[in-house]
């Protein structure tokens, strides 16, 4: 794998490049990722799931941020249709985490405001347990399931608020939030101007189709992004842009 911008360098580690950028969590929140794999036409998945579009390269650059990460933010239909699991972290990466004083391994966050959520799933066996985030009268039956199986945080009336999910996580102590969708769960952090940077893979391949965008059923929004990185594997291509 090559960088090339900022300038020329061959043969990096995704994993020390990754670790080696600034990510300054804000006394109220923390800082916000957001990585995601798209086609050159826009598309986020292929038969309703993202592993089409992904390769090893990308998986190894997938695995390089998530180490990074204290919480993995996910929206519950992400979770039931990619079958999350407790997040998976290479001995070199434990290592590298432990020295910053983080833990192990990130902590997984779902978003639901229905609860709808298989609490028996693997993601669910994870120690500690996940961060469930849900609205302030979520079913009861739900929730009292949830509370079994995960950290129960509830804001937001019709829909969780982003805004305090994030100040939530914060308390928690998470300084580094990575956001993996899905659409809607994008559009509404964006919309609520809580993006710090953008982890964006291309994935080499035309998908048509009717797959929703990379942020999808907000309100328009210009937000200006600035380019910081730009690495390459074969034809795919990895971009790192951050808050203009």
């Amino acid at each position: 794998m090559d960088q090339l911008f900022p300038r020329f360098v061959s043969d990096i580690d995704p994993v020390a490049v990754y670790a080696s950028d600034s990510r300054p969590a804000r006394p109220d929140r923390p800082w916000l990722m957001l990585n995601m794999v798209t086609s050159p036409d826009g598309a986020t998945s292929i038969d309703g799931v993202s592993g089409g579009l992904s390769s090893p390269e990308d998986r190894q650059v997938f695995a390089a941020i998530r180490g990074v990460a204290d919480v993995i933010l996910v929206a519950a239909e992400t979770v039931r249709r990619e079958g999350y699991g407790p997040p998976k972290t290479a001995p070199a990466a434990v290592a590298a985490r432990t020295a910053r004083n983080q833990a192990a391994r990130p902590r997984v966050a779902v978003v639901s405001a229905s609860l709808d959520l298989d609490f028996t799933a693997p993601v669910f066996q994870d120690r500690p347990p996940p961060l469930v985030l849900t609205v302030e009268a979520p079913p009861a039956d739900r929730l009292a399931q949830a509370e079994l199986a995960a950290e129960v945080h509830r804001t937001g009336i019709d829909r969780v608020d982003p805004v305090e999910a994030m100040t939530r996580m914060r308390q928690t102590g998470a300084e580094v939030v990575l956001a993996e969708g899905g659409p809607s769960l994008n559009g509404q952090l964006l919309a609520a101007g809580l993006l710090d940077e953008l982890c964006w893979t291309i994935s080499p391949a035309l998908a048509g189709g009717e797959s929703t965008r990379m942020a999808d059923g907000a309100p328009p929004l210009l937000q200006r992004l600035r380019l910081e990185r730009i690495l390459v594997h074969g034809h795919t291509l990895f971009l790192r842009y951050l808050r203009h």
